[in-house]
């Protein structure tokens, strides 16, 4: 699955990831928790605020009063797309600009770190931190799916609410 959420106590959510992005959402308010797993995908068709929907529904969770974590995934600078990708982003999120750089031979690179932020951002969230660290560029602490040609494990996000 791409999203779980909880609010009950020592209850772990887990995902794994080898290149796609980890999402954290903590609602500090309603002791409220989502994991969230967005690949290029998944960020086009809004998992992030996916998850946060169905925090707010399930727990009345306030978008402006969250918590997020953009975990370690594949960075702008490694995560080479193709048109259909670039035209995905510009679709859902009505342009490229900040999302796709285009290298000096044409050749088109997403930053999910900034899409996912932007999507929260417009969903209302204001407390985002980015981790900044690329899978790619860091296997030496990370798995990359791209970076191992496919020949590697996942890493996985493991997250659980402390007890009140």
């Amino acid at each position: 699955c791409d999203g779980l959420i909880t609010d009950t106590p020592a209850l772990p959510l887990s995902l794994v990831f080898a290149d796609c992005v980890p999402l954290l959402i903590y609602d500090p308010a309603h002791h409220a928790l989502g994991v969230c797993h967005a690949g290029w995908r998944g960020t086009v068709n809004g998992a992030a605020t996916a998850t946060l929907w169905a925090m707010q529904a399930a727990y009345d969770t306030e978008p402006a009063q969250v918590q997020v974590c953009i975990g370690p995934s594949i960075g702008p600078q490694r995560y080479q797309v193709g048109e259909e990708v670039v035209a995905a982003v510009a679709e859902a999120f009505g342009g490229t600009d900040g999302l796709v750089q285009r290298a000096d031979d044409g050749s088109a690179y997403l930053d999910l770190w900034a899409a996912n932020e932007l999507a929260l951002q417009r969903a209302g969230v204001t407390q985002i931190e980015v981790a900044g660290l690329c899978t790619a560029t860091r296997t030496d602490e990370f798995y990359s799916h791209r970076a191992e040609r496919g020949r590697t494990g996942r890493f996985g996000v493991i997250a659980a609410l402390q007890g009140s």
